[in-house]
């Protein structure tokens, strides 16, 4: 084996693929040295490879302990590796400090510790050796310190981690027959007084309705921050920052400031406001320009007035604020400084200007020159931690509107697998990001040319030398008010499909990541939260995977599109899982009525999205036999009348299709059903269409009504009854 190929493989990066049709995909040589040198390892040359492999497999036995030591609940397991001199054995004193500042030490002979491994580095005689840790530790984050003369170093300090053996599910996620819910654009949830946009009293509005009917919970798009430099930028799935929140949600007329600020009520009175806000609500789309233009001038106002009347007076509401401050702690401090930053650079340019091309200094967060830029702009970071507190208590509102409702998840929301590499979140990690690679997925079904995501990984042993900090900071951030969390690609714990910069993703390849550990953070920070755990498993799935994550208790997901057997018959209801969310399909693939009637091909078609001219008329062909296989499906459980012309395969009444097809899924014993209300309504347009960015107006449709109508309308009423007789809470 090459020196290329073994660092390749130490470092997690795997030699081939299998695409989802079972054509095997070998990496190229030069595809590896990007993945490494990406990973920050050299390998320009088989010379250069060799001393990086060296450097690389040396590392572990330079220090003490492991940059993090995980540990589940009710393992055998129970003890910290420790490196230290063979030839010295001698003593060393451990100290763990709880999470709570509490402390357990104690001193231990390293001869009477047993061997786990050997190694020679430089000469010199290493062993790695197990030290059992108390078996009373708590669950939580903890420290451990170790100290002794035939330690490397002298002394070592790192994570303890103690995880529960599985993630929360609540009672009703356990047992048929289950709950149903609604997957919701939060952006498209407009209602009769919005800015154009659906928001945060939107929500809380619409959770009160549907908790009174009978949903279960709600269902969101990522609500991560995006760039308010850049409105337009306008995807959840690729944003500046997962651990905090849009503030274009905030609800204007929702801000209690708004009632001590004489200005801006003026201004909301004013007929060109006024004007300006009935347009936006006309517009079929989403016009994120035109929004924040509206909204970013009021919530400037409400600052004021809060800095005027609580910060400045020191009140209990100006207390509410600096304990939000304290407890979001340098990380709320470093996205501000970010946005403030952001601000300064891109003044009287157009749009986000990159923070690889600000000043130098201001390029690092820990410089002098951005600590000092932050005091120096201490109003402009203030003014950007008011709007995520604000934020922060409106999505708190509608979490309570769930619970007064009902609803026994209440909101689910969702964690976006990546970060957009010029945003807040890769600014203050950098060195965990690697640079010029995107992530994506091979080739399937629905993206016949592969997909990449424009989304820069974090590199797997970065990752774990920072002690999973970033992961854990996006998981509690987004735990945070919800009942269940969507883990956007899950398959990413295992592994990830990393594609250099520019490359087609056929040309990419799978870099391992380290599962067992990325579950137990997983679990710990959902019992925490008392939050269920969705991992989105769609695509190509690891073998063995799902069968791990039911053990984990975090649920699988299921589409009513694609389970269907090799000769094309749907599988019957029992054959889906106990522990999976349950839908039609998911914003990346049309509604079901567009699905029916092949618009979705069309489009894919005239946007030359297909690989081949052959694709259109296979995909139609394959399309006709899934309607016939369906229709034969549902009217064989008696959820159809039989067929008038069974030749006529696109006569069948809609409505009555889509009742059909979400009896069939509330059938199964899949515990939690999620209905796209697009489905229902009878909305043709797809929400996202992969592939694409500006061909599509991805991520700006918005529901055919205001929502106080959907809950008021006939049919939407009739389908939400169906479901709660058939789930009921």
């Amino acid at each position: 084996m090459s020196a290329l190929d073994a660092l390749a493989a130490r470092a997690g990066i795997e030699p081939y693929y299998h695409d989802i049709w079972g054509g095997r995909h070998a990496l190229s040589p030069e595809t590896k040295r990007i993945f490494l040198d990406a990973m920050g390892l050299s390998a320009a040359s088989e010379e250069e490879a060799a001393q990086s492999l060296a450097a690389f497999a040396t590392t572990p036995w330079r220090r003490a302990l492991e940059p993090v030591t995980v540990l589940r609940a009710g393992s055998p397991e129970w003890a910290a590796d420790i490196v230290c001199d063979a030839a010295r054995a001698g003593a060393a004193t451990w100290r763990i400090v709880m999470e709570d500042g509490t402390r357990q030490e104690g001193t231990v002979s390293l001869a009477d510790l047993p061997v786990a491994e050997t190694q020679r580095i430089d000469g010199r005689p290493l062993e790695r050796r197990r030290l059992a840790l108390p078996a009373s530790l708590p669950l939580g984050y903890h420290r451990i310190e170790i100290a002794g003369d035939a330690l490397p170093g002298g002394s070592d300090i790192a994570m303890l981690i103690v995880a529960p053996p599985h993630a929360y599910l609540p009672e009703t996620l356990q047992h048929p027959p289950g709950i149903w819910g609604v997957n919701l654009q939060l952006y498209g949830l407009q209602g009769r007084e919005s800015w154009g946009i659906g928001d945060f009293g939107d929500l809380a509005g619409f959770a009160a309705a549907a908790g009174s009917a009978g949903t279960g919970a709600l269902g969101l798009n990522p609500l991560h921050a995006l760039f308010p430099g850049n409105p337009a930028h306008a995807s959840p799935y690729s944003p500046s920052s997962r651990c905090f929140l849009n503030p274009l949600y905030i609800d204007i007329a929702a801000v209690p400031d708004l009632a001590e600020c004489p200005e801006a009520r003026d201004q909301l009175e004013s007929a060109a406001l006024r004007a300006s806000l009935a347009a936006l609500r006309a517009a079929p789309l989403v016009d994120y320009v035109a929004v924040a233009a509206a909204k970013a001038p009021m919530l400037e106002r409400l600052y004021e007035a809060f800095r005027a009347n609580h910060i400045e007076r020191g009140t209990a509401r100006a207390e509410a604020f600096r304990r939000f401050q304290r407890e979001s702690g340098i990380a709320l401090e470093r996205h501000t400084t970010f946005e403030a930053l952001a601000e300064q650079f891109r003044a009287g340019k157009a749009g986000h200007l990159p923070w690889r091309q600000w000043p130098a200094p201001y390029r690092d967060p820990n410089a002098p020159e951005t600590v000092a830029f932050a005091r120096d702009h201490a109003e402009r970071v203030t003014f950007h931690e008011y709007l995520q507190w604000e934020a922060d208590r409106q999505l708190g509102a509608a979490a309570s509107a769930c619970r007064q409702g009902g609803m026994s998840v209440g909101l689910y929301r969702d964690l976006a697998l990546g970060i957009d590499g010029d945003g807040a979140e890769a600014w203050a990690e950098q060195a965990l990001v690697a640079e010029g690679i995107s992530t994506g997925a091979p080739p399937d079904p629905f993206n016949l040319k592969g997909q990449s995501w424009g989304l820069p990984p974090f590199a797997p042993h970065a990752l774990r030398d920072a002690a999973y900090r970033p992961f854990i900071a996006g998981l509690r951030a987004n735990m945070r008010h919800a009942g269940a969390l969507r883990i956007d690609h899950v398959m990413g714990f295992a592994r990830l499909f990393w594609i250099p910069g520019g490359a087609l993703p056929a040309e990419g390849g799978y870099v391992r990541y380290p599962l067992d550990e990325m579950l137990a953070v997983t679990a710990l920070e959902s019992q925490r939260a008392r939050c269920a755990v969705i991992g989105e498993d769609l695509g190509t799935v690891p073998e063995g995977l799902r069968e791990r994550l039911s053990a984990e208790r975090v649920l699988s997901m299921r589409l009513l599109y694609f389970e269907r057997d090799d000769d094309g018959r749907f599988r019957g209801a029992e054959t889906y899982p106990e522990r999976a969310h349950v839908a039609i399909g998911t914003h990346d693939l049309p509604t079901f009525p567009a699905y029916w009637r092949e618009d979705d091909i069309a489009l894919r078609a005239a946007l030359n999205l297909l690989p081949s001219p052959d694709s259109e008329a296979m995909l139609r062909q394959d399309r006709a036999r899934m309607r016939a296989a369906l229709l034969s499906h549902l009217r064989g459980l008696g959820l159809l009348p039989p067929a008038e012309n069974p030749a006529d395969d696109r006569s069948v009444d809609m409505a009555a299709l889509v009742d059909a097809a979400y009896r069939f899924l509330a059938a199964t014993p899949s515990p939690l059903l999620m209905v796209q209300p697009e489905d229902v309504l009878g909305v043709l347009e797809q929400i996202n269409l992969p592939g694409t960015v500006d061909e599509h107006p991805n991520w700006r449709r918005k529901l055919p009504m205001p929502w106080q109508d959907i809950v008021a309308n006939r049919r939407w009423r009739d389908f939400a009854a169906m479901l709660s007789r058939l789930r009921p809470r």
